[in-house]
């Protein structure tokens, strides 16, 4: 079969926490979608329970190709490197995927007045459920450590809206992407 391209597996990931400085907050899940949409959510049910959730995260992401974020070079990847550190898990298991970080790649080829994904989306005309928010985590996890299982589907809700968005973002940047970046094999 020679000349077939083997497409690499590619994933998107986004995370959830209880703050945006990893030594103030904690992780409370992380999201993975397939470039096909199939999703898994890695939730922390307890504090406690972060080093052994954040070590399947840190597995599952070694097997992927090429990861896709929505501001990962500035939170996700960071944030996580630096919980991984504290825990003393393998961080480097999160580089190992070429990173290619969506946020960025639209501020860098397109010409708008913002590059959030909530905008980002708007523009393109993709819809993005707005009930929850990133600052909203931190008082939803709270309630979910309480016992209440409705706040904890929230915050996988939110998670799941937020890659399934940039999934659909990603699907209308794939031609510029593939042009600018042909070694991705996309």
């Amino acid at each position: 079969m020679a000349g077939r391209r083997i497409k690499p597996r590619a994933c998107i990931l986004d995370i959830e926490a209880t703050a945006l400085d990893a030594d103030i907050g904690h992780l409370v899940g992380a999201g993975l979608m397939e470039l096909g949409g199939e999703f898994r959510w890695f939730y922390v049910r307890r504090p406690v329970d972060e080093a052994k959730i954040l070590k399947r995260i840190l597995k599952e992401v070694s097997t992927y190709h090429i990861m896709f974020t929505w501001n990962g070079r500035g939170f996700d990847i960071p944030f996580l490197i630096s919980r991984a550190l504290k825990l003393k898990l393998p961080a480097e298991e999160l580089l190992k995927p070429v990173h290619v970080d969506l946020a960025e790649f639209v501020r860098e080829n397109l010409r708008l007045h913002r590059s959030d994904l909530y905008h980002v989306a708007r523009f393109l005309g993709i819809k993005k459920d707005l009930r929850v928010e990133g600052f909203d985590i931190p008082s939803i996890y709270l309630k979910a450590l309480r016992g209440d299982r409705e706040a904890a589907k929230l915050i996988e809700a939110h998670c799941r809206d937020d890659l399934e968005v940039t999934r659909k973002v990603l699907k209308r940047l794939l031609p510029i992407i593939r042009a600018k970046q042909p070694e991705l094999i996309l």
